[in-house]
Protein backbone atom coordinates (compact mmCIF):
# COMPACT_ATOMS: atom_id res chain seq x y z
CA UNK A 1 0.00 0.00 0.00
CA UNK A 2 1.32 3.64 -0.99
CA UNK A 3 2.56 5.89 1.91
CA UNK A 4 0.91 9.24 1.85
CA UNK A 5 3.77 10.67 1.32
CA UNK A 6 4.42 8.58 -1.93
CA UNK A 7 0.86 9.82 -3.01
CA UNK A 8 1.75 13.02 -2.57
CA UNK A 9 5.05 12.73 -4.43
CA UNK A 10 3.21 11.42 -7.74
CA UNK A 11 0.47 13.74 -7.38
CA UNK A 12 3.36 16.83 -7.36
CA UNK A 13 5.19 14.75 -10.23
CA UNK A 14 1.44 14.42 -12.17
CA UNK A 15 1.47 18.27 -11.63
CA UNK A 16 4.76 19.10 -13.13
CA UNK A 17 4.13 16.81 -16.08
CA UNK A 18 5.05 18.36 -19.14
CA UNK A 19 1.92 17.59 -20.76
CA UNK A 20 1.89 20.55 -23.63
CA UNK A 21 5.06 19.67 -24.62
CA UNK A 22 4.82 15.93 -25.12
CA UNK A 23 4.21 15.61 -28.84
CA UNK A 24 2.78 11.76 -28.49
CA UNK A 25 0.46 12.89 -25.87
CA UNK A 26 -0.96 15.61 -27.67
CA UNK A 27 -1.71 13.66 -30.67
CA UNK A 28 -3.69 10.74 -28.71
CA UNK A 29 -5.51 13.90 -26.85
CA UNK A 30 -6.61 16.13 -30.32
CA UNK A 31 -7.87 12.23 -31.29
CA UNK A 32 -9.98 11.77 -28.63
CA UNK A 33 -11.10 15.31 -28.22
CA UNK A 34 -11.58 15.10 -31.64
CA UNK A 35 -14.34 12.17 -30.53
CA UNK A 36 -15.78 13.45 -28.12
CA UNK A 37 -16.50 16.82 -30.13
CA UNK A 38 -18.18 14.97 -32.73
CA UNK A 39 -20.79 13.78 -29.52
CA UNK A 40 -21.60 17.40 -28.81
CA UNK A 41 -20.10 17.52 -25.19
CA UNK A 42 -19.83 20.57 -23.40
CA UNK A 43 -16.28 22.38 -22.35
CA UNK A 44 -16.54 21.27 -18.81
CA UNK A 45 -17.30 17.32 -20.10
CA UNK A 46 -13.94 17.94 -22.01
CA UNK A 47 -12.10 19.41 -19.88
CA UNK A 48 -13.14 16.56 -17.86
CA UNK A 49 -11.85 14.21 -20.49
CA UNK A 50 -9.03 15.80 -20.33
CA UNK A 51 -8.02 15.58 -17.30
CA UNK A 52 -8.81 11.84 -17.16
CA UNK A 53 -6.61 11.34 -20.58
CA UNK A 54 -3.51 12.96 -18.77
CA UNK A 55 -4.17 10.77 -15.85
CA UNK A 56 -4.30 7.75 -17.67
CA UNK A 57 -1.48 9.04 -19.77
CA UNK A 58 0.83 9.84 -16.69
CA UNK A 59 0.17 6.62 -14.90
CA UNK A 60 1.29 4.37 -18.07
CA UNK A 61 4.58 6.65 -18.38
CA UNK A 62 5.19 6.95 -14.71
CA UNK A 63 4.17 3.46 -13.68
CA UNK A 64 2.24 5.22 -11.03
CA UNK A 65 -1.67 4.13 -9.56
CA UNK A 66 -3.05 8.00 -8.96
CA UNK A 67 -6.91 7.64 -9.49
CA UNK A 68 -9.23 10.89 -10.54
CA UNK A 69 -10.20 11.33 -6.44
CA UNK A 70 -6.72 11.75 -5.60
CA UNK A 71 -5.96 14.25 -8.73
CA UNK A 72 -9.08 16.33 -7.86
CA UNK A 73 -8.81 16.26 -3.84
CA UNK A 74 -4.97 17.60 -4.39
CA UNK A 75 -4.07 21.39 -4.42
CA UNK A 76 -3.21 22.12 -7.63
CA UNK A 77 -0.24 24.78 -8.00
CA UNK A 78 0.56 23.89 -11.32
CA UNK A 79 -2.00 26.41 -13.77
CA UNK A 80 -1.24 23.26 -16.75
CA UNK A 81 -2.83 20.57 -14.99
CA UNK A 82 -6.45 21.28 -16.39
CA UNK A 83 -5.59 22.87 -19.68
CA UNK A 84 -8.39 24.48 -21.43
CA UNK A 85 -9.48 22.52 -24.64
CA UNK A 86 -8.35 24.32 -27.68
CA UNK A 87 -5.07 24.35 -25.83
CA UNK A 88 -3.41 21.08 -27.00
CA UNK A 89 -4.67 21.78 -30.72
CA UNK A 90 -2.91 25.14 -30.89
CA UNK A 91 0.08 23.91 -29.97
CA UNK A 92 0.02 20.78 -32.77
CA UNK A 93 -0.52 23.33 -35.05
CA UNK A 94 2.01 25.49 -34.42
CA UNK A 95 4.33 23.05 -33.82
CA UNK A 96 6.89 23.02 -37.05
CA UNK A 97 5.45 20.13 -39.24
CA UNK A 98 8.03 17.45 -40.74
CA UNK A 99 6.99 16.16 -43.85
CA UNK A 100 5.02 13.18 -42.77
CA UNK A 101 2.05 13.06 -44.16
CA UNK A 102 -1.44 13.77 -41.33
CA UNK A 103 -3.63 10.91 -40.24
CA UNK A 104 -6.84 10.97 -42.28
CA UNK A 105 -10.03 10.28 -40.38
CA UNK A 106 -12.37 7.96 -42.03
CA UNK A 107 -14.92 10.50 -43.05
CA UNK A 108 -12.00 12.51 -44.97
CA UNK A 109 -10.31 9.69 -46.44
CA UNK A 110 -13.91 8.23 -47.53
CA UNK A 111 -14.70 11.71 -49.49
CA UNK A 112 -10.69 11.36 -51.20
CA UNK A 113 -11.35 8.02 -52.42
CA UNK A 114 -15.10 8.70 -53.84
CA UNK A 115 -13.72 12.47 -55.22
CA UNK A 116 -10.85 10.52 -57.15
CA UNK A 117 -8.37 12.20 -55.37
CA UNK A 118 -6.71 9.14 -54.42
CA UNK A 119 -3.30 10.80 -54.80
CA UNK A 120 -4.34 12.95 -52.06
CA UNK A 121 -4.07 10.15 -49.82
CA UNK A 122 -0.81 9.21 -48.00
CA UNK A 123 1.13 6.17 -47.78
CA UNK A 124 -1.25 5.56 -51.48
CA UNK A 125 1.29 4.00 -54.25
CA UNK A 126 0.14 3.96 -58.12
CA UNK A 127 0.29 0.57 -59.28
CA UNK A 128 0.36 0.71 -63.27
CA UNK A 129 -2.26 -1.47 -65.22
CA UNK A 130 0.13 -3.43 -67.24
CA UNK A 131 2.94 -6.31 -66.71
CA UNK A 132 6.09 -6.30 -66.31
CA UNK A 133 8.28 -5.65 -69.13
CA UNK A 134 11.52 -6.81 -68.32
CA UNK A 135 12.57 -10.73 -69.15
CA UNK A 136 11.89 -13.12 -66.27
CA UNK A 137 14.64 -14.26 -64.72
CA UNK A 138 15.97 -17.91 -64.53
CA UNK A 139 15.09 -19.65 -61.25
CA UNK A 140 18.95 -20.47 -59.50
CA UNK A 141 16.59 -22.98 -57.20
CA UNK A 142 17.53 -26.69 -57.04
CA UNK A 143 14.48 -29.07 -58.01
CA UNK A 144 12.29 -30.32 -55.32
CA UNK A 145 12.80 -33.67 -54.58
CA UNK A 146 9.23 -35.53 -54.90
CA UNK A 147 8.24 -37.86 -51.32
CA UNK A 148 8.85 -41.03 -52.85
CA UNK A 149 12.26 -40.08 -54.33
CA UNK A 150 13.20 -38.84 -50.55
CA UNK A 151 12.36 -42.10 -49.06
CA UNK A 152 14.42 -43.88 -51.68
CA UNK A 153 17.36 -42.28 -50.74
CA UNK A 154 16.82 -42.97 -46.69
CA UNK A 155 16.31 -46.51 -47.38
Amino acid sequence: METQAAKEQALCEFAEYPFTSDEIFQQGLIQILAHSSSQSTSEEEQSEMTLKTQLFYFNRQMGRDLTLEDVKGFPLTTPDLHPTVPQPVELLETQPQDHSPRILSFAELKDLIESGNTENVPHNKHIPDQLNERIPSQSNAPLRKKPWEVTSLLS
